[in-house]
């Protein structure tokens, strides 16, 4: 497996672990491994973005790289970019729903997906190697693209063509993230009487509201009496809806709402739909319970996206907010989603909360324990003995998910069932042995 990677790209605190000697050391590497000719380069907000940014352009460049810099721009919008403009990869600096201290570094292929993990070793693998000298006149060039959000607007457009918005008010959150820039000029763009929220460009901020904190949103939505709510994340792969109660609407409880519609519209090309391990059960059975089949996939959105693409699978995502409408786009989008999920539910003529009203939902309970070594604790014989018992006490009608996060340092509790006070009791009880298990650990006892 890699060392560097996580489900989703490189990432750390920056000026910690993810330093910018280690930017540049990976696109030194990224240009040795893959030898690209073109790279389209985009970044969030954060304060570390430039440094970073800058550090992995020049090492492209030291290997002869022609670095295309597309600034503040949507991760999912140089998914798109990179096929249709013809790049030969694609690179950006973002920790997407991570706070602002950390940084990251993904790339896409030629095709606009995530890399494989045989990629990312082989990538991993060139950190090591010494690279060639280059004449003077060999370096790669870094230049600015700035007509990249116009070509991405653009492509919006051309994938939604005939939407219109100008009966519908609707709350947008930017989350201080890639999206500020180009969020405000879509919605508006199409017609739609727009509240913006958190637009400004403050990586400092970056999501504190947002996908990842849909308070401020739901207030929003009740004092405007707007339609629904749209939030996204720091780098704007993911799309979280607000209904027209201040309600909030997760991906799997969206997705299963959806697929009987789009089934029936001839938008899927199986009757079929991709969730990772944390979808909720009651989304499942609705699913299942009108032909569909439903496949579950670890968690991160490269894993649903790889998934549908082996399997042909037409629609996928997470509760998270990733969703893939795979006849539009190879990966989540949570620009594309909020218009498509707009034209959906005008050809329907129902509002949000009326569609997902017939999805049942398990109550869920979840918690995130920070721990220094999540794969020690969670080997550990106290909390080995801890998920036993929970397992135990939620019985055949339950679920528990416990899995250490790709991309922080934390392990994710998940427990679902239909007794939210067992839950409860049950994510209590693990998190506090976890805890307990991480003090034992540091003190190397």
């Amino acid at each position: 497996m890699p060392k560097y990677f996580g489900t989703d790209g490189v990432r750390g605190r920056a000026g910690k672990e993810l330093t910018v000697e280690l930017a540049m050391a990976l696109g030194k590497a990224a240009g040795r491994a893959f030898r690209p000719q073109r790279v389209l380069l985009a970044r969030d907000t954060r304060v570390s973005g430039p440094a970073l940014a800058a550090a992995a352009a020049a090492g492209l460049a030291a290997q002869g790289v022609l670095v295309l810099d597309a600034g503040i721009l949507p991760s999912p919008a140089i998914s798109h970019l990179v096929p249709r403009e013809k790049f030969d990869l694609g690179l950006v600096i973002s920790a997407s729903h991570n706070p602002p201290e950390d940084n990251g570094l993904k790339f896409y292929d030629r095709e606009g997906f995530k890399l494989s993990v045989a990629e990312e070793e082989r990538l991993e693998a060139e950190l090591a190697g010494a690279s060639s000298p280059l004449s003077p006149l060999a370096f790669g060039e870094i230049k600015p693209w700035p007509q990249a959000v116009t070509r991405y607007l653009e492509l919006l457009h051309s994938l939604v063509p005939a939407l219109r918005l100008e009966r519908w008010r609707v709350v947008v959150d930017c989350a201080f993230g890639a999206t500020a820039v180009a969020a405000p000029q879509l919605f508006h763009g199409l017609g739609a009487s727009v509240q913006v929220l958190s637009a400004e460009l403050d990586g400092c901020r970056i999501n504190a509201t947002g996908a990842a904190a849909p308070s401020s949103l739901q207030e929003a939505v009740r004092t405007a009496g707007a339609d629904l709510g749209i939030a996204f994340d720091g780098d704007g792969d993911r799309a979280v809806f607000v209904d027209e109660q201040g309600n909030v609407v997760e991906g799997d409880r969206l997705m299963a709402a959806l697929a009987p519609h789009l089934w029936a519209w001839g938008e899927l090309r199986e009757k079929a739909v991709v969730f990772t391990v944390l979808a909720n059960l009651g989304a499942e059975e609705y699913l299942r319970g009108r032909g569909f089949s439903v496949l579950r996939v670890p968690v991160g959105d490269r894993n649903v996206a790889w998934t549908m693409r082996e399997k042909g699978i037409d629609l996928g995502g997470e509760p998270s907010g990733h969703i893939v409408f795979r006849r539009y786009t190879a990966t989540g989008d949570g620009l594309l989603t909020g218009l498509l999920v707009l034209s959906f539910l005008q050809r329907l003529g129902q509002s949000l909360g009326e569609l997902v009203a017939p999805v049942p939902m398990y109550p869920q309970v979840r918690a995130d324990v920070p721990v220094r070594d999540r794969e020690g604790v969670l080997r550990h014989h106290s909390v080995q003995k801890a998920l036993a018992q929970a397992e135990h006490l939620l019985g055949s009608q339950g679920r528990l998910v416990v899995r250490p996060s790709g991309t922080q340092p934390l392990v994710r509790i998940m427990a679902e069932g239909p007794d939210e006070t067992i839950l409860r009791k049950v994510v209590e009880h693990l998190a506090e042995a976890m805890r307990a298990a991480d003090r034992t650990l540091s003190a190397g006892l």
